[in-house]
């Protein structure tokens, strides 16, 4: 018996599935490769595995994690190329290793690096001015969502606590790159469309964009896995 944590791509096409969806997939493809996996007791067992923050839909990501009880000690090597045997190229793993920590993925995903690119003739200076802003003194902006009593409801959020890190610099190809981190936390985390809006409300022209989520990483800044 063991637990497994994999770090694994989710790219392409599969950028449009929800964080439901991935669940039940990586699920299918455990039951395809063979893999004895442990379940839960009960009348509705189901296969006891943990995802770490969920992924915005949308968003492409070379760092999403999961973990997964198994019956049997397994090889590590041999369990990756099972698994993605059966898996597209765009939802492959990277990694897997054993796992013993307590604490839940989602809890130990203390921040989400990103890499946004920009194709726009953004002056980086001033749009690095902004983020100063955004993380010092903090810019405000509302969320609108539907609580348990499906009404419409808007929360103020204030940047300076919900980024960690960001920074903008020209690229070769004359594109702005913008590095990222936000804290990810139980009650939510600021997602990459809200900084972009925040953006091109401020006066900055943004052509096109994409995202890019690296890595998930622990209280120390550390990546997961």
């Amino acid at each position: 018996m063991c637990k497994i944590i994999c770090k694994y791509n989710k790219t392409g096409y599969l950028k449009y599935i929800s964080h439901l969806d991935v669940l039940r997939f990586i699920q299918r493809a455990v039951k395809r490769a063979g893999i004895n996996a442990k379940y839960s007791e009960g009348f509705n067992p189901h296969m006891k595995t943990s995802f770490g923050f969920p992924l915005s839909l949308g968003t492409e990501s070379i760092g999403e994690y999961f973990e997964l009880e198994l019956n049997e000690n397994v090889d590590l090597e041999l369990f990756v190329k099972k698994m993605n045997s059966v898996m597209p190229n765009e939802m492959h793993i990277i990694r897997a290793d054993y796992s013993i920590n307590s604490e839940s993925l989602m809890k130990r995903s203390e921040y989400a690096e990103y890499l946004i690119n920009i194709e726009s003739t953004i002056d980086e200076d001033e749009l690095n001015e902004y983020f100063n802003e955004m993380l010092t003194e903090g810019v405000i902006y509302n969320r609108q969502k539907k609580n348990k009593k499906n009404k419409l409801v808007t929360k103020e959020i204030n940047t300076k606590e919900m980024i960690h890190f960001l920074k903008a610099e020209k690229s070769k190809d004359n594109k702005v790159k913008v590095m990222a981190v936000f804290k990810t936390q139980e009650t939510g985390s600021m997602k990459v469309e809200e900084l972009i809006k925040l953006i091109i409300e401020k006066g900055f022209a943004i052509d096109y964009y994409t995202i890019m989520k690296i890595d998930a990483l622990d209280k120390e800044m550390k990546t997961i896995l």
